[in-house]
């Protein structure tokens, strides 16, 4: 099960998890054809499960004038979010970029610290893992289901 949890200044309301289908947002992930109804692991076996998070805008700023260019906010997501880590057989994550709004807009008190805390839990007796991603507010997390290890 994927969850993701609002941290800081991110809006748990603006933030989404969905299965990751053909033509979504988060075109980076494996096309959903090569995710594998059950999968029976060997001592030593791995599989992956992997994660994007498309954002949907930026962290608000916390006043002050800008004093540096980037985005005001508000885009629309990127359909090319870029995962980065794979997942190994301890139900681990991939963290997922977050590509689709560009740099924060900076002011002189600075972007409000906002990032989504996504949660991993396999069945019951496997471990759970997490990743944070980092200036993230609210989008949408995209996962694939059980993918045979590579």
């Amino acid at each position: 099960m994927v969850s993701a949890t609002a941290q800081g200044a991110a809006d748990q309301a603006k933030i989404g998890v969905v299965r990751h289908v053909a033509g979504d947002a988060a075109a980076a992930l494996p096309d959903p054809s090569l995710e594998v109804a059950k999968l029976v692991l060997q001592p030593g076996g791995a599989y992956e499960e992997r994660f994007a998070f498309v954002p949907s805008e930026t962290c608000p700023t916390s006043g002050g004038s800008p004093t540096t260019g980037g985005s005001t906010g508000g885009g629309e997501p990127s359909p090319d979010p870029s995962p980065s880590q794979d997942a190994s057989a301890g139900g681990g994550t991939d963290t997922g970029g977050t590509s689709g709004t560009t740099t924060q807009l900076v002011t002189e008190e600075g972007t409000a610290d906002g990032s989504v805390l996504v949660g991993y839990t396999g069945e019951t007796g496997s471990p759970s893992a997490s990743a944070t991603v980092a200036n993230a507010c609210a989008g949408t997390v995209y996962y694939t289901g059980v993918l045979a290890a590579s």
